[in-house]
């Protein structure tokens, strides 16, 4: 006979108050872990020794540890989601009892589900063995929950608060906290409202891992300054000397980035990537803080990435790349160094920016190779702005319209579709280029005429989109909705998130990657709408939470409008678009005779009297 799930929770409440195993997290995977082909890069049996760092992590974790909370502040390629993952086959195997594990949203805790801890669970045979297989209804095993003797595993996504605010649990594994929402369907905080699930247990553990994100509202970083703030100490294999390794210390002979290598501040000796091993075979780590005695903090940049995964040569090639263009920057810093990103400052001079406008003809300049649009709907006119897209997203400002009447009436709206649909000449020998995509604000006061607009025109990507804003929101959703009254497939925009990367993408000087051109006709009312809005600080619960604040008296739709085309790109690309590979495509269309003749194939810069923002970090 079937347990009940009151029955099935009852019994893993009281085995998680039963005496534990003398058996550590690490000696378990050491014994009994299985990595899968399908989940990494060197499947077959786990071996701490691969990433020695790891082990200290772990055994903090098993039930002989005094700790109770563990905080991994990690850069990527180092094994943390594996770590957190020996932890969850350790309890189901030697300490049941009932565990939550928390993903950004529902959505990605289904990913992780199938493709994480499917794969544990079906490599390992201990684990498989306890948990029960999907085959009926009342297994117990579904996506988002897995039942073994003694236990349970719950996962959740952060956006619901209905998963972290159930029954108690023993077990807490939160991962990527950063990129968490602010609040859970409006009932605070994420984070607290987990980990208050676990007050029924005296002897609980709590996991938090990330990579940080934003100085000042990282919550990975914050939880790390909580604790005992733990750092990774090497000893050199020339010297013996022992030191955390540094991005600073990192070099490489002029113009060969690929051979770089790690020079010892006490020896000078040059250390070669290959001898990565034996530094982190003997390597240590040493609290910088008292802390509280219950809550460890590990924090661990790609620089001990194990040799044959990410080697220094890697790192400072890809630094190469990203050092003058701030959003790829940002990344760089939190995902390789392990560091939050601090911004130089939360708004963009408006007027700088009108000295870097360039010239450019009726001509599509040579590097577009695809356009797209955004449209904000007001009460009296429609405004539009139709950006071309090149390498690696750098964008141009091809027209921004305003298209005056009622939206309530047909007439702006013919007005809208005829410029939607107007063929643009190329500077390359090619077909004139239309617009691939539109993104339609419908948040307005005239959202059914919107939704009228979009229906009809799907077929063209021209998409009905809603703004929202706050963190965790990306800028494209995996699918639409449509639960709206005009019954068409509603997108919904992170709309903070594409503020970021446009206030990122305005500090970029020289043209590259990610750098907004602007041509001659934008005035400087434009730019105004285009910087209006900045990044202001509120406290929720004690919480510092970044909002998107404009001045009371200015317009934003500027703004709006490049929100809307940038979200029009990303919807591109989520359906499988690439847009570089476009872009390498136009090298086979040579420039038009007149073009090639004059040399004009690119727009031209008048008179730059002075770079418009100073970047330390530039």
């Amino acid at each position: 006979m079937a347990l009940s799930a009151a029955q099935i929770y009852e019994d893993a409440f009281l085995q998680g108050l039963m005496p534990d195993p003398r058996l550590t997290v690490s000696e378990w995977a050491d014994e009994h872990r299985m990595l899968s082909s399908v989940a990494s890069g060197e499947p077959g049996p786990w071996r701490t020794d691969r990433t020695p760092y790891l082990q200290e992590v772990m055994d903090s974790l098993s039930p002989s540890s005094p700790i109770e909370r563990v905080v991994a502040m990690f850069g990527s390629q180092l094994g943390k989601t594996e770590c957190g993952l020996n932890w969850v086959g350790y309890v189901i195997h030697h300490a049941p009892g009932p565990m939550l594990m928390v993903q950004p949203t529902v959505e990605m805790a289904k990913r992780y589900s199938k493709q994480r801890v499917g794969p544990l669970i079906e490599s390992s045979s201990e684990i498989r063995e306890r948990v029960k297989p999907a085959r009926s209804r009342d297994s117990g095993n579904t996506v988002l929950s897995k039942e073994f003797p003694g236990g349970i595993l719950l996962m959740t996504g952060a956006n619901s608060a209905v998963g972290l605010s159930s029954a108690p649990i023993r077990y807490l594994f939160m991962d990527e906290v950063d990129r968490f929402p602010g609040d859970a369907d409006g009932e605070g905080d994420p984070v607290a409202l987990a980990i208050q699930r676990t007050a029924n247990f005296s002897n609980r553990k709590v996991l938090l891992t990330s990579t940080p994100t934003i100085k000042g509202f990282s919550r990975i970083e914050a939880a790390y300054a909580e604790s005992d703030q733990r750092q990774f100490w090497v000893p050199c294999p020339e010297c013996g000397e022992f030191q955390v390794l540094t991005w600073a210390q990192v070099k490489w002979p002029r113009g060969e980035r690929k051979l770089a290598f790690y020079l010892c501040p006490h020896c000078e000796a040059e250390l070669a990537d290959h001898q990565k091993g034996w530094m982190l075979e003997n390597g240590v780590w040493r609290a910088a803080a008292a802390g509280d005695g219950k809550t460890a903090g590990f924090h661990l940049s790609s620089l001990y990435s194990p040799h044959g995964w990410t080697s220094w040569g890697d790192i400072a090639v890809e630094h190469g790349l990203v050092h003058k263009d701030p959003p790829r920057l940002k990344v760089w810093i939190n995902t390789k160094l392990g560091e939050t990103w601090e911004e130089d400052a939360d708004r963009v001079d408006g007027e700088g920016l009108m000295e870097r406008r360039e010239a450019w003809g009726a001509l599509l300049p040579a590097d577009v190779a695809v356009l797209t649009a955004g449209v904000d709907v007001q009460d009296d006119r429609l405004e539009i702005e139709i950006v071309g897209w090149g390498r690696d997203e750098e964008s141009w400002s091809i027209d921004y319209r305003v298209l005056w009447g009622d939206p309530s009436s047909p007439a702006v709206w013919e007005d809208l579709d005829n410029l939607l649909r107007y063929p643009r000449p190329h500077s390359r020998q090619l077909p004139d280029m239309t617009i691939r995509a539109a993104a339609i604000d419908t948040g307005g006061h005239h959202t059914l005429k919107s939704y009228a607009f979009c229906r009809s025109r799907q077929g063209r990507r021209i998409w009905a989109i809603k703004g929202r804003g706050g963190q965790g929101v990306p800028i494209w959703p995996r699918k639409p909705s449509t639960k709206n009254k005009g019954k068409v497939p509603l997108f919904i925009v992170g709309v903070d998130a594409c503020k970021e990367a446009i206030l990122s993408r305005l500090r970029i000087e020289e043209p590259g990657p990610g750098y907004l051109h602007f041509p001659m006709q934008r005035d400087g009312d434009y730019f105004k709408q285009l910087t209006a809005e900045s990044v202001v600080t509120r406290y929720h619960k004690g919480r510092p939470i970044r909002e998107w604040k404009k001045r009371d008296s200015d317009r934003n739709e500027a703004l709006d409008c490049r929100v809307y085309a940038m979200a029009a790109l990303q919807g591109l690309i989520a359906m499988g678009f690439r847009l570089n590979r476009d872009v390498e495509k136009l090298a086979e269309h040579p420039l038009k005779d007149a073009i090639a003749e004059s040399g004009a194939s690119q727009p031209k810069r008048i008179k730059p009297k002075r770079r418009v923002i100073q970047s330390s970090w530039m």
